[in-house]
């Protein structure tokens, strides 16, 4: 249901497109079977990918701004995958005054976009290692003044949430599973009391079409912008990215089997933050916080948790980052740092999500060795839970249009098994890949 919304998008955007923009992206395929030690999860051992991005940048005043940027992968598990990342047309309406409207990313948050948490814009979420971002469908407008003062606001009465990592939900079987290594699905049985173990039928209530994408975004930025600084403040009010869902779970002792009601839900929260950036040719400093603040919070139903592992419980949450850069067409090196300043106790929020990042330090590196290769470093650290992701990875230019590639990417997670990253832990790669560049 909402994959249709996305080709919706997809077609009308393309119809208002110019002729006369850049294009660029790539198709290509992926093993993970260079090691017998790693990419044995279903999902995670081979894929095939395409990316396309056009983008006509006004040359003139009063020519129209237009992008159109999609993906797709394909997985060992026949499970296709879609991101449009961006779809939108925009212009002048006078010397100052701007518009935009289709599916555009919203860059008023580094701290959201760099740690992939996902409160503002949706994540492509392919991959959780590189989560990527996915624009709001709306209307922006923004004016600019000549000391540098920028006023924006979005609107937007319809909504797309995150459609990435799937699940499936077979309505015979009464199952949900996903054919992703990324999908986290709910318990397929469960140990009741007394010791024996039965399995679980989920009943999933659709709702139409109509009652999802009719919900409203809201919001406003004020910020500067001049050659070495940049200000961005922000608040919008927003349906969440991702849907909940509430579950109604019983035991039912004569057919001993635990049937669980699973209805999705739609919150909507107020999200706002700072940013502040200073650049100088090719050094970059920033400082960012967001705070997320849901307006409901609904009784979690332990028996449902108990029974399912799915997880509904609403809390606010609040970070802070910065970071500093240098890049250039040789090298580039980064550092990263972000904090929770909100509280989160497992014992009494058994059924909310972990954080995806706690207190956590992140390094990027690259180096241009030569015209065609290329290497890459990324490392990220959560100095309060332990979990590491590390990224690294080599290209070759072998002509024009063709690359070749070689990586790994590593998930190391606490011993307890309790962290937002436990789940994952065994979806490490050794990879090598092959791209036609167009």
């Amino acid at each position: 249901m909402f994959r249709k919304l996305v080709w919706m998008t997809l077609i009308f955007s393309t119809g208002a497109f110019a002729a006369d923009g850049v294009v660029n992206g790539y198709i290509g395929g992926l093993s993970n079977q260079a090691s017998s030690n790693v990419g044995n999860v279903p999902g995670n051992r081979y894929n095939g990918s395409f990316e396309f991005d056009y983008y006509n940048k006004p040359v003139s005043t009063y020519e129209k701004e237009s992008r159109f940027t999609f993906a797709s992968q394909y997985n060992d598990q026949s499970l296709t995958q879609y991101s449009l990342q961006e779809a939108y047309v925009g212009g002048r309406l006078s010397e100052q005054n701007y518009w935009k409207v289709g599916r555009q990313i919203l860059t008023w948050s580094d701290v959201d976009a760099n740690w992939g948490f996902g409160k503002l814009n949706n994540r492509r979420n392919f991959d959780y290692f590189n989560p990527g971002q996915e624009g709001l469908i709306g209307l922006s407008l923004e004016r600019q003044s000549s000391n540098g003062m920028k006023y924006r606001v979005f609107g937007s009465p319809i909504y797309a949430p995150e459609l990435n990592p799937g699940l499936d939900i077979n309505k015979g079987d009464k199952t949900i599973t996903s054919r992703s290594q990324w999908g986290n699905p709910p318990a397929q049985d469960t140990t009741i009391p007394g010791g024996a173990t039965v399995p679980i039928e989920y009943r999933v209530d659709y709702p139409s079409i109509g009652k999802v994408i009719y919900r409203y975004t809201v919001g406003a930025n004020v910020g500067f912008e001049n050659k070495h600084w940049k200000v961005d403040n922000f608040i919008i009010r927003k349906p969440e990215n991702q849907i909940s869902v509430k579950v109604d779970a019983k035991l039912n002792t004569i057919e001993q089997v635990v049937k669980a009601n699973v209805r999705p839900q739609f919150y909507y929260h107020d999200v706002y933050g700072t940013t502040v950036k200073w650049r100088n040719k090719d050094v970059e400093v920033y400082g960012s916080g967001i705070a997320i603040r849901p307006n409901t919070f609904p009784d979690g139903d332990t028996q449902a948790f108990q029974y399912t592992e799915i997880k509904t419980e609403k809390r606010r949450e609040d970070y802070v980052g910065g970071g500093i850069s240098k890049t250039n067409d040789l090298y580039g090196i980064g550092l990263n740092y972000v904090a929770r300043l909100s509280p989160f106790d497992r014992q009494k929020e058994q059924l909310a999500e972990d954080p995806r990042w706690n207190q956590a330090v992140n390094v990027t590196a690259y180096r241009a060795l030569s015209s065609k290769v290329t290497v890459f470093g990324d490392v990220k650290y959560d100095m309060l839970t332990t979990d590491r992701l590390v990224m690294v990875k080599a290209t070759y230019l072998m002509t024009k249009n063709f690359q070749l590639m070689a990586g790994a990417n590593s998930i190391g997670t606490p011993t307890n098994g309790k962290s937002y990253w436990s789940p994952y832990t065994n979806n490490d790669s050794v990879y090598g890949a092959l791209r036609y560049i167009f």
